[in-house]
């Protein structure tokens, strides 16, 4: 629901919790499917214990079968290529989605037309982003020498315990010194910098925008026209303490494998801490695939939207032609994670130009009355999700 109403849905939603319609998003020129993902995130639920992730193994099993289920519930939408995409920890779902229809698709009878992904802020290779951490922090100006000392310490012992395979001690270190997700105390990072967001170097706290949707799902007249009954939006926390050891684990095999196959882009917000662009290239330039050594030749270029364009929109590093398996890393510029940059046509025109997704034509509709519109309102080319499995 995050991507839908804060990123690149067709509408996003305001203080008074109406919805807007959205200038460019994805919908406008891409057949588009949300799923909130893993289990017990968002609207989809379980009754079960055992029905939660443990694994990256798990997510992609109850993706993939919730794919299988919707192309067998609109067959029609089966010839259309295939990309997934997600950012964040999702650099870890997407892999492992990817290489669950790699290895299926010959021998089951519904085939998805896989083609390629597209990762944002990929953390899919802790230990190689891990250890960069301190460098960084410092070098942006939220650690001074000595933090920056225990910062490296702590990511060091991470490291230690990750090679070890002592999966929970290494999340235990991580989530004390960074993300603060299950521990009762404030982080380290919170402790000596003051701030709550990883997530944009200008913002010490999460934007009050990004949790409008939320409120806006809690609605009666939402929540009867998306057909969820009583069941609680939930916030992913209990998902976290299931998954808690497999986020220092890495999906670097099956990255390598999708990489080696498919159409991939790898994209970064340029104000993004917590997968920062530059440990986005760190961790490229570890992989071993088959166009690494083409990779790490490769220069860097200026992307802009248009030739004319006075500012930058980012910048790009490619391999592979048209024709073949591709990986393009891109650093954004002035966005960080869930926040739009300011040209808001960066990720469509880039996915355009560079994995070959449909253009992006920005299109005027008929305008149509939505049920939570205010009094005079229209909103254009209302839509929701057409399944919402989980």
């Amino acid at each position: 629901m995050f991507g839908l109403f804060v990123e690149h849905g067709p509408y996003f939603i305001t203080k008074n919790l109406t919805m807007r319609a959205r200038d460019f998003p994805w919908s406008s020129t891409l057949s588009m499917l949300y799923i909130d993902n893993p289990v017990g995130s968002g609207f989809s639920f379980t009754d079960d214990p055992k029905g939660y992730a443990v694994s990256e193994d798990d997510v992609a099993r109850d993706l993939f079968s919730a794919l299988i289920q919707f192309f067998q519930l609109f067959p029609e939408y089966q010839k259309n290529d295939f990309y997934a995409t997600g950012e964040s920890y999702a650099g870890k779902y997407v892999p492992a989605l990817a290489h669950y229809i790699h290895t299926l698709n010959p021998i089951l009878s519904v085939k998805i037309k896989l083609k390629g992904i597209a990762i944002g802020d990929a953390y899919s290779d802790p230990e190689s982003i891990i250890g960069g951490y301190a460098a960084f922090l410092y070098q942006i100006g939220l650690l001074d020498e000595k933090q920056r000392r225990h910062f490296q310490k702590l990511c060091d012992e991470c490291v230690k315990y990750i090679k070890e395979e002592k999966w929970f001690q290494a999340f235990e270190v991580m989530d004390r010194l960074l993300d603060g997700d299950l521990t009762k105390d404030p982080s380290y990072f919170y402790n000596v910098t003051g701030c709550s967001n990883y997530y944009n170097i200008l913002q010490c706290t999460e934007p009050e925008d990004q949790n409008y949707y939320e409120k806006f799902l809690s609605l009666s007249e939402v929540r009867r026209a998306i057909h969820v009954g009583n069941r609680t939006f939930n916030d992913g926390s209990k998902v976290a303490k299931y998954l808690r050891e497999d986020t220092v684990k890495s999906v670097k095999p099956w990255l390598t494998e999708i990489m080696n196959n498919y159409k991939v882009l790898i994209y970064n917000g340029q104000l993004d801490i917590i997968v920062a662009a530059p440990l986005t290239e760190q961790s490229l330039m570890a992989m071993d695939w088959k166009g690494s050594r083409e990779y790490k030749k490769a220069k860097k270029k200026i992307w802009k939207i248009f030739e004319s364009d006075a500012e930058v929109a980012g910048y790009v590093r490619q391999v592979g032609d048209f024709h073949q398996s591709r990986v393009v890393c891109v650093c954004i510029e002035d966005a960080g994670r869930g926040r739009e940059p300011r040209n808001v046509w960066s990720l469509e025109e880039l996915a355009k130009a560079r994995i070959q997704m449909p253009p992006c034509s920005p299109r005027r509709n008929r305008a149509l009355p939505t049920p939570w519109a205010q009094p005079g309102e229209t909103s254009s080319d209302f839509w929701l999700p057409e399944l919402h499995i989980k």
